[in-house]
């Protein structure tokens, strides 16, 4: 709220030395360094902050005029929030693309929309569950998430208390505050209860969630509501006592927290009340606290002033960074030079854009500044349809050079399989350096959303139907299961089931492994009740289908150690994680092969250490510059699948030669691109695999082997 301080509140310097400080944290704690792991924590002050001081502005127009023009909150929020945030969306959206690999600008482009309508933590709540968006870095756009709850919390506040004003105040009714702040603190328990509840079901969204985090700035308005009474004071010794105490827990959760913290629930009581206090210590006696002193030297209340500037610029400026020179360029000399610019920016749009727009006459009237609304959003929206477009012609013309073909290299591929052939042949091209084909299947401009479709048998969604593909009138089946890995070899199996007189269902649950030990949550560390229930169905319905073969593709997850519950993941040391996922396997195989004529493991697809999309859109590289290895963990967790295959009785496809050869892993494979990420399949590949797949299954004629 820039220095402005509410009539009927004097100036306080020590709320801008507060300011000063959440966002030193959060900025020190994304830069990396002086372990500061809970730095996020000053999102935390920030609400509490912005909760009182936007209530002590609707009580001072309550007691001027004895209502709330609701008009004047919107135009004033919107003079003070909306030109440097859209100043600096605008300032991202180019260099996202002038600096980050297209296909990820492509997506800070949708993201820039999301922000401008004030829904961006409903965007980032997204795309942290979607199972597919996992190991994606962040947008740098994601820090507008707290924006968009605030404006999402000032939707509904402000009406509160306009409605509370007018039957209240202006009727003369007696116990008015006391009424307001019955209803707030209703709101705030119901939302700090939902909080705790949604951290522990689901971390990533209740985190972005304005249900979840509502509390915190209600906190902030209870402040407000308590130090307007004018009765409350408190003995110098106490408020110096609540001043340290509430410094140091915020200080305690900035260091001692950490981004595997399940977050909010009830431990942000400590960043919040300990903001609380502060607030109150300030407010409640003539003389300022030790505390209260420090935080109002000149320094403090300066980076205070600039403090909205620096939350917006500090986070872009580090995401394109790392984008685009890579993480490990962020080193100590990097990471001053980045401070610096980002001070230099927040300087520059904290005078010629904040302040012109705060505090000058010409966006005083109240409708030019409500236009700022629209405004806003029409230039963000330009700008994101110009961003695509200069996208999609920068993909779409990437090159005109011809798909590699096995007769290019005739004499020096060795496999007489022709699919193998144009792998080896997909290497030579790479190692000559040779250009990327055109007309790439799929095309860079849709390579992230290249996911085989499910229709209406997406199992994350609770539904129990079987969704028939293949051939409708073949008189046998085949089904394939498993977590993400099978989705995306799904399309060769409905291929197969098309051309072979199949039919074929697709049994999968992305994240939910083939396994028949119980597997934990990736969010919340508990057993995953939805996966265990999934994989009980599945083998029902396999019992039910009787299938002519059941295809088992499937990744790594974090298992429960049957004997002494120990919970291990794929990152645990290999000695102990591998016998543990061999059980896994070798048990779900066992329960399968009684239900089908055949059980068949296919597996050994790579994971690679840079998604295939990211290093073709990036620069201008060539086909020698995407030559992956093929990542020597994921081999060995697919040698223990197909050791699980044997111990069980069940079959294997090893599917290594359709991506790599020991040279390495092409990313385009003849003018296929062969993965959409680092470890999945795309439809199209998936599709011209099928033939082969289906010889390597004995289904070539209808049969089954």
């Amino acid at each position: 709220m820039g220095r402005q301080s509410p009539p009927g509140l004097s100036f306080r310097p020590d709320i801008q030395g507060l300011r000063a400080l959440a966002v030193a944290i959060v900025v020190v704690a994304h830069l990396g360094g002086l372990g500061l792991p809970g730095g996020y924590v000053g999102v935390d002050v920030f609400f509490v902050v912005s909760g009182f001081l936007i209530t002590a502005l609707l009580l001072r127009d309550v007691e001027r005029f004895g209502r709330v023009s609701l008009r004047d909150f919107y135009a004033r929020r919107a003079r003070r929030i909306l030109p440097a945030a859209t100043v600096v969306v605008l300032a991202t959206l180019v260099g996202s693309v002038l600096l980050l690999p297209l296909t990820r600008a492509q997506t800070v482009m949708v993201d820039s929309v999301w922000t401008a309508i004030f829904a961006g933590n409903v965007r980032f709540a997204m795309v942290g569950t979607d199972y597919f968006a996992q190991g994606d870095p962040p947008s740098p756009l994601q820090h507008y998430w707290s924006l968009a709850v605030e404006e999402q919390f000032y939707l509904v506040w402000p009406l509160l208390v306009a409605g509370w004003a007018w039957w209240w105040v202006r009727r003369g009714r007696p116990g008015g505050t006391r009424a307001l702040a019955g209803v707030l603190g209703v709101l705030a328990l119901a939302s700090l209860a939902w909080s705790w509840h949604a951290t522990g079901t689901s971390p990533t969204t209740a985190y972005f969630s304005t249900f979840a985090r509502g509390w915190e700035l209600a906190v902030g308005a209870g402040c407000a509501l308590l130090l307007r009474s004018g009765r409350f004071a408190l003995p110098r010794v106490a408020r110096e006592a609540l001043a340290l105490g509430g410094l140091a827990a915020v200080a305690w959760a900035a260091w001692s927290l950490s981004p595997s913290t399940p977050f909010p629930g009830l431990v942000a009581l400590v960043p919040v009340l300990g903001t609380a206090a502060l607030l109150v210590a300030g407010g409640a006696g003539a003389a300022p606290t030790v505390v209260g002193r420090i935080l109002s030297v000149g320094p403090a209340v300066r980076v205070g002033d600039w403090s909205y500037s620096l939350y917006l610029w500090h986070w872009p400026v580090i995401v394109l960074f790392r984008g685009h020179f890579g993480p490990a360029a962020l080193d100590l000399p990097a990471k001053v030079g980045l401070l610096g610019l980002v001070v230099l920016l927040s300087w520059l749009t904290y005078r010629y854009v904040e302040t012109p727009f705060r505090s000058g006459r010409t966006w005083r009237p109240r409708l030019r500044a409500l236009a700022i609304y629209p405004a806003s959003l029409a230039l963000v929206a330009v700008a994101a349809g110009a961003g695509q477009a200069t996208i999609a012609q920068r993909l779409g013309s990437w090159s005109d050079a011809p798909a590699i073909q096995a007769d290019d290299y005739r004499g020096e591929t060795r496999a007489d399989d022709p699919f193998v052939a144009l792998v080896e042949a997909s290497v030579l091209a790479a190692e000559e350096g040779r250009a990327v084909p055109g007309g790439l299947r799929p095309g860079l401009v849709g390579l992230r959303q290249a996911v085989a479709p499910l229709g209406d048998c997406d199992y994350r969604t609770g539904t129990r139907e079987l969704c028939q593909e293949g051939d409708p009138e073949g008189e046998r089946a085949i089904v394939v299961l498993g977590d993400s890995h099978a989705r995306a070899w799904s399309p060769a199996i409905h291929e197969i089931g098309r051309t072979q007189g199949f039919r074929t269902y697709t049994l999968v649950y992305s994240g939910c492994i083939a396994s028949g030990l119980v597997q934990v949550d990736r969010e919340t560390g508990r057993p995953w009740t939805e996966c265990e229930e999934f994989k009980s169905w599945a083998l029902e319905a396999i019992d039910e289908l009787d299938p002519a073969l059941v295809v088992v593709s499937t990744s790594t997850g974090r298992l429960v150690d049957p004997v002494g519950g120990e919970v291990l993941g794929p990152n645990a040391p290999l000695p102990r994680y591998r016998p543990l996922l061999q059980e896994a396997y070798r048990s779900q195989l066992e329960a399968l092969v009684p239900l089908a004529d055949r059980v068949v493991v296919l597996g050994n697809t790579p994971r690679l250490p840079r998604e295939t999309g990211v290093c073709l859109s990036q620069g201008s590289p060539d086909l020698g510059d995407c030559l992956f290895p093929a990542g020597p963990r994921a081999e060995k967790f697919a040698t223990t699948a197909f050791r699980a295959a044997r111990d069980a009785g069940a079959s294997s496809v090893d599917a290594k030669d359709w991506f790599c050869t020991d040279q390495g892993c092409p990313a385009v494979v003849g003018d296929f691109i062969t993965m959409r990420d680092k470890e999945h399949i795309t439809p199209d590949y998936a599709t011209w695999l099928a033939e082969p797949l289906a010889g390597a299954l004995g289904l070539t004629g209808g049969s089954t082997g």
